[in-house]
């Protein structure tokens, strides 16, 4: 919090939590996303997602600046005077009265989303709050909405990671009963329908929990899962790209869209970067923005060569999740265990402040413990729901990425940098914040068309589909990419 000099002095924690916020799920696509645009296409645009996605998240943080400096520090102090309304910015086009309300509204929502409303000190300001202060009620709104529709897709693409890795391991022993004369495949399978089926329950007992804390043993077990398991999978990369005799494609304009989307989705953490930003102590807090910087730098490196690395071991048998392509053995057993593992318990923690908005924006009706409750498994439920229509991947990512990922990490900074600095504007700034909204409105429609066609509700060829699947053949048996 504000004021109270709370928070971490360490720069390693720091880079440390930053890295965590952004290394996901994404991640494990991006050979396959590599394999539909080309080496040298992808590492261009993942490059430039990468600068944009750092300049929009900087913008915010400007943002919530301007909102302490102006503002929140006179009424944090209790002077509710005329001195207080002076430092308010009249720059964004209000009147004094319609600011005076506007701050005094954005500041009770950020005491009431505190963990603490008992503090006399300044509250820590969300994402939320910047949209409320520079769009009222439409901004919060559209902040919530996207919250609420990519967090519930990152837990669809955890679902659908999990049950394609069971039903590849249990496909592969004779003795499982399928009632069919055929190898269990997926999606539509016998065991990824019983192993979705089967998760339900755990999950819905995980998002019950009302406090995250709880979790904190298993999300650390988790980042370290996911440090061993993504290692393990560059070492088979770099031991299997001797077997690889197909020159890889440096650039296909085809697979542009859906690299795009991708690499929109892989900065999922941007919605996280003023909690980020908050979790430094005051004294220090001028440094986040270089940390952040050579962090993010470290990690579109990594995004870049883990995607190349893949896709240059494997080549065109590339498949949607790098895992997929991994040969029998121990080791393998060992990485798929650990990101599913990692994915489980990393799904409640995703799903958390869903049901929060949700039951914010709900207004008392799922206040008691047992309607919220209704309310968690209903989520869980819905998420089951969605991976039995949409079961790919690489095209779900790409879909969450185009929408509302792009809506948070790009458009929205943009428009809000653009209502809160608005007559302190330079030429380079504006030039920024449209260049933001452009680049994210046409990679939302580009996105999201590329995503409908390969999910075959846009009517399209066969080569521009390729091999992903269509909602059409969610219920038809079909081989699981086979392993090399």
């Amino acid at each position: 919090m504000h004021g109270s000099g709370a928070g971490t002095r360490s720069s390693t924690k720091v880079f440390g939590n930053i890295f965590i916020s952004f290394i996901g799920a994404g991640v494990l696509g991006l050979p396959y996303a590599f394999k539909e645009a080309g080496i040298l296409e992808g590492t261009l645009i993942m490059s430039f997602v990468g600068y944009l996605s750092v300049q929009a998240m900087l913008l915010l943080i400007d943002c919530k600046d301007q909102m302490e400096g102006n503002q929140y520090h006179s009424l944090s102090n209790g002077d509710k005077g005329d001195a207080e309304v002076a430092l308010i910015p009249l720059s964004n086009g209000m009147s004094k009265a319609e600011m005076e309300k506007r701050t005094t509204k954005t500041l009770a929502r950020s005491e009431k989303n505190s963990n603490n409303s008992s503090s006399k000190s300044v509250q820590e300001i969300g994402y939320g709050d910047v949209g409320y202060f520079a769009m009222g009620n439409t901004g919060a709104t559209l902040v919530d909405v996207a919250i609420v529709v990519s967090q519930t897709g990152f837990c669809c693409a955890y679902l659908i990671f999990i049950t394609e890795n069971v039903a590849q391991y249990f496909s592969s022993m004779d003795h499982i009963p399928t009632g069919e004369d055929v190898p269990t495949t997926m999606p539509g399978s016998f065991v990824q329908r019983w192993a979705l089926l089967i998760l339900m329950l755990p999950l819905c007992c995980l998002c019950f929990l009302r406090h995250l804390h709880k979790l904190a043993l298993f999300s650390l077990f988790a980042d370290f899962a996911n440090v061993f398991a993504y290692s393990i999978v560059f070492w088979f990369d770099f031991e299997h790209a001797h077997t690889v005799s197909v020159h890889p494609k440096e650039m296909d304009l085809s697979g542009f869209p859906f690299f795009a989307g991708m690499a929109v989705y892989c900065y999922e953490g941007a919605g996280m970067i003023l909690s980020l930003e908050g979790s430094m102590a005051i004294e220090v807090r001028s440094q986040f923005r270089s940390i952040f910087k050579w962090a993010m730098l470290v990690i579109t490196t990594l995004y870049i060569v883990f995607g190349v690395c893949g896709y240059m071991s494997f080549g065109p048998v590339t498949n949607q999740i790098i895992t997929l392509n991994l040969p029998a053995g121990i080791f393998p057993l060992l990485v798929k265990m650990c990101l599913c593992f990692s994915l489980f318990f990393t799904y409640p923690v995703m799903m958390f402040p869903v049901v929060q908005i949700l039951e914010k924006r709900c207004k008392g009706t799922f206040s008691s413990y047992i309607a919220g409750n209704f309310l968690r498994a209903g989520m869980v439920a819905m998420t089951g729901l969605v991976v039995l229509i949409i079961p790919s991947f690489s095209t779900l990512m790409s879909l969450v990425g185009a929408t509302c990922c792009s809506l948070l990490a790009f458009i929205m900074p943009a428009l809000f940098h653009l209502r809160i600095f608005r007559s302190e504007m330079t030429l380079s700034k504006k030039v920024l914040d449209y260049t933001l909204i452009v680049v994210g409105v046409c990679a939302t429609i580009i996105g999201t068309i590329d995503s409908l066609k390969r999910l075959g509700i846009i009517p399209s060829s066969p080569e521009e589909i390729g091999t992903t699947e269509t909602i059409a053949s969610v219920f038809d048996n079909s081989t699981i990419p086979t392993t090399v």
